[in-house]
């Protein structure tokens, strides 16, 4: 619990510092991918922390692309 806090606090910290400014030169859209992005390095920071397993992404590349490498196989684009 102390490290999804700690964690929250520093992203508190951040997004207070670069925020104002950048909402204040009219970067609107910026501002808004900021903070998703924040939101969501703080949740898997959050859950990395309290040591929950986080799935691996090149996995779940490999489930997508698999079809399409077999595909890519069957029709003789690549070897």
């Amino acid at each position: 619990m102390l490290i999804g806090i700690s964690i929250l606090v520093i992203t508190i910290l951040i997004a207070w510092y670069e925020l104002p400014r950048l909402w204040n030169q009219g970067c609107k859209k910026t501002v808004w991918l900021y903070v998703s992005l924040m939101v969501i390095g703080n949740v898997l920071a959050t859950l990395k922390g309290m040591g929950k397993m986080l799935p691996n992404p090149a996995d779940g590349i490999t489930v997508f692309m698999a079809p399409l490498s077999k595909l890519l196989l069957q029709i003789g684009l690549i070897k």
